[in-house]
């Protein structure tokens, strides 16, 4: 059996997690059971951020560990009470692990709250500042969707549960069932439904939603799903309208901005909003108000002294001030502060914040009153809510619109588990308390990510998508995505490896790894990007998403192009990093390992044979220049691109082709070994890469001809040089000469000794004379490379006396 062939490969089940040691399944199990209730789950019952999205996701997460930690049995009867959107995907992944489930709803059709729901829906929103929070897809191994109203969300993901609840023989859909009763019985779970029915199982997921929208006395009720009858974008037909939006989460904050701002629609505005801002500003601002505040604590004082300076520096403010109604008169009253911390998405409440303070520069103006509401009295002039203060007196006014934003009232809803709620309930507050971390607002990681969709491919997949799809868990893993984040205003990357590790690992990857890039070239070290791919020698490879593939053309002619821009890892910020040092570090590691090897074959490029004696004491050198080198960067850069090529006024960086290593290497064994016979340092100088003596400058290189294609040999006189050795493995017909072959004319003596000249370098080429002397010995070696410095300052000593004289 496929399914259960494919469960087999799955992780082997474990205990959980040990004492001490953060173990995310072991969360997740936690946040989801009651001590004393084994087998009785719930499924993001108390969380704070209840969005479809985070729901599904609380489902994944959950099934995943019960069953590696091995506490979900085969031979279990698993029973999961609601069909929205947790309980629709809970009872799929359950049925894909090939458990005998059966899910339970009072409706006739899955998600049916949804389903006429002109709510959009959006997956990512409420996750800002995270970087993706303005992705438009869920990002789901199946019942993925994206951003859209209720209504055709529900109407895709009902048809596509049913087309797999018709694969999966073990999950039945019970429709029209509604729970009445839950209770232990024995080791495991009686459930009595409407008629009288009970049914015995051994595990039960409550995934029964949250219930409807608290209500008090005569004030408004809106249905969170169903369409407003107020406060649309319409002009009032008496103006100005007055409404009262009660509460601070984000249902109160939405309603205030769509009262406020003209023709207010949710996602449009807020990438306008963040479009305001460039680069991180906003999310780092925002970011550090938050910094060091308990839950729940009144954010206002740090928004007006730190968020609202910016807001007001960066003209936000006068951007917002045309969107402000004039028609309605908005009275926003909460218990507590209207913006505390963990009470809504930090996103509404820092624009909500700006809208509230654009509305007050344009004159309009909203009336803050506290306090809990005890009743809404209903008159023939409106409604009058009981118990709230405005500046310290009972506020006494009627509004034609009162819309209470108190959250949902769960009791009723659990009401079938009442004992377990409540016990449930007391049990999550003390564990939210001790560990706030699991009231994060939930995203889906890769490994969930991974262990459901190569279930639904192996089991529910048709021919043709499990061809398209083969090879892509493999093909994420191996692609690192690099995109521009508009929510964030950053470049962020998505992949199994992240772009800082790879950088350093360059040609000595574990695997070949792509990156993909979806941004236009000025985003990113472009060209330094392109050295790091070639200096991998194929380990990393870059391709181009169709929409910048012009931008790199010229940079790029030949790169692929990715058909898909999908990645199941999460959205994590690029690091600042300085891929020119580490292409250098790249470099600097094959130059080694062309050492190491050429030791051992006794010959070096077209140095030919070098005596053994010669080549340990080059590597001796190496190990300590390496030191030196790798110490520091800026050195390292100016010696590395030396040894590589010569310009008539500095050096061009290594290209990252690798084809041109071993010349390199033949370069740096002839510079080595020179500094065996007159002692040589990596340096930074103006024309060079070496130091000797006190001031003596010398350049040693691989290169055969010049930066500008012109012969090495046409630089013949030692102002072209301009330093005083050569080190050149690819020329033996480079001679340098001055026009009495001793010394340049430098002007008038006359002048004195501040006039510039030059006298005729000490070169160690490789011609005949010079690979005699390597492969002979140590030695000899040595001897020759004393000589021609030797040389070198006789020429300067008789140059300097014929200037004096």
């Amino acid at each position: 059996m496929v399914g259960a062939a494919l469960c087999a490969r799955m992780p082997a089940p474990s205990k959980v997690g040990m004492i001490g040691i953060s173990d995310p399944l072991n969360d997740w199990i936690t946040a989801s059971t009651l001590p004393g209730s084994d087998g009785l789950y719930f499924l993001g019952t108390f969380e704070r951020r209840i969005t479809f999205y985070s729901q599904q996701v609380r489902a994944f997460r959950l099934v995943r560990a019960l069953h590696e930690r091995g506490m979900l049995k085969p031979n279990d009867t698993v029973a999961v009470v609601g069909g929205g959107a947790a309980g629709v995907t809970c009872a799929l992944a359950l049925g894909l692990l090939d458990y005998d489930v059966g899910l339970y709803d009072p409706a006739l059709e899955v998600l049916q709250l949804q389903s006429a729901s002109p709510r959009l829906l959006h997956p990512h929103i409420y996750e800002w500042p995270a970087p993706g929070s303005l992705d438009k897809s869920a990002g789901l191994p199946f019942l993925d969707w994206d951003l859209d109203t209720g209504k055709p969300i529900a109407k895709r993901l009902a048809a596509e549960f049913h087309s797999h609840n018709a694969m999966l023989p073990k999950l039945i859909w019970n429709k029209g069932a509604r729970l009445e009763k839950l209770e232990k019985s024995g080791a495991e779970w009686r459930m009595t439904f409407a008629g009288g029915v009970s049914k015995i199982v051994q595990k039960v997921f409550l995934a029964m939603g949250f219930g409807d929208e608290r209500t008090v006395g005569a004030a408004d009720t809106y249905d969170y799903w169903k369409e407003r009858g107020v406060g649309t974008a319409a002009v009032e037909a008496i103006a100005p309208a007055t409404y009262l939006v009660s509460g601070n989460g984000d249902g109160a904050l939405t309603d205030i901005l769509n009262l406020l701002i003209d023709g207010f629609e949710h996602v449009p505005f807020t990438e306008t909003f963040l479009g305001y801002f460039n680069q991180d500003i906003l999310r780092t601002t925002v970011l550090k108000a938050y910094e060091g505040l308990a839950p729940e604590a009144d954010l206002e004082p740090i928004f007006e002294k730190d968020v609202l300076t910016t807001f007001g520096e960066r003209g936000i403010l006068d951007r917002l001030v045309p969107q402000v109604r004039a028609d309605r008169l908005l009275t926003v009253n909460s218990s507590g502060p209207l913006f505390s911390v963990g009470k809504a998405a930090q996103l509404n409440q820092a624009m909500v914040f700006a809208v509230l303070h654009a509305a007050q520069q344009k004159g309009v103006v909203v009336r803050r009153s506290s306090g809990m509401i005890e009743d809404v009295i209903e008159h023939a002039d409106g409604l009058e809510p009981v118990g709230i203060t405005l500046n310290g007196a009972a506020l006494v006014k009627r509004f034609h619109h009162v819309i209470l934003r108190h959250g949902p009232d769960k009791n009723e809803r659990y009401f079938p588990a009442k004992e377990q709620f409540d016990e449930y309930q007391r049990v999550s507050t003390d564990r939210f308390k001790a560990k706030p971390e699991l009231l994060v607002p939930p995203t889906l990681d890769a490994e969930t990510y991974t262990v459901f969709f190569d279930l639904w491919l192996h089991r529910l997949a048709d021919a043709a998508r499990k061809s398209q799809l083969a090879g892509r868990s493999a093909l994420e893993a191996s692609t690192i995505l690099v995109t521009w984040d508009v929510a964030t205003q950053t470049l962020v990357q998505r992949g199994k490896v992240l772009l800082e590790e790879l950088v350093t690992q360059c040609e000595s990857a574990a695997t070949p790894v792509v990156v993909q890039l979806e941004v236009t070239p000025e985003k990113i070290d472009a060209d330094d990007l392109i050295r790091l791919s070639k200096a991998s020698g194929g380990k990393i490879t870059l391709s181009l998403g169709a929409t910048v593939q012009e931008a790199w053309k010229s940079r790029l002619p030949n790169a692929a192009t990715a058909m898909t821009a999908a990645s199941r890892y999460p959205y994590r910020l690029v690091s600042a990093i300085n891929i020119r040092e580490h292409v250098d570090a790249s470099l600097v590691r094959q130059l080694e390992a062309m050492l190491v090897a050429a030791q051992a074959a006794g010959t070096c490029d077209t140095l030919g044979k070098v005596a053994a004696d010669v080549f340990a004491e080059v590597l001796a050198t190496w190990a300590g220049w390496r030191h030196t080198l790798d110490a520091s960067p800026a050195l390292r850069r100016d010696f590395l691109a030396w040894l590589g090529s010569i310009g008539p006024e500095s050096a061009k960086p290594w290209s990252g082709d690798v084809t041109v290593l071993e010349r390199m290497a033949g370069a740096l064994v002839l510079i080595l070994a020179t500094h065996l016979g007159e002692p040589l340092q990596p340096a930074s100088v103006p024309r060079g890469n070496l130091s000797f003596d006190e001031n003596g400058h010398a350049l040693g290189s691989s290169a055969d001809k010049l930066d500008d294609g012109g012969l090495l040999t046409e630089w013949s006189l030692p102002e072209h040089w301009d330093v005083d050795a050569l080190i050149l493995s690819r020329s033996s017909e480079v001679f340098v000469t001055g026009p009495d072959d001793t010394i340049l004319n430098g002007g008038d003596p006359g002048t004195g000794l501040d006039v510039a000249r030059r006298t005729k370098p000490a070169i160690v080429r490789n011609d005949g004379p010079w690979r005699t002397a390597l492969k002979t010995g140590l030695p000899a070696w040595k001897t020759a490379v004393k000589e021609e410095f030797q040389a070198w300052r006789e020429r300067q000593n008789n140059d300097r006396d014929r200037v004096l004289t």
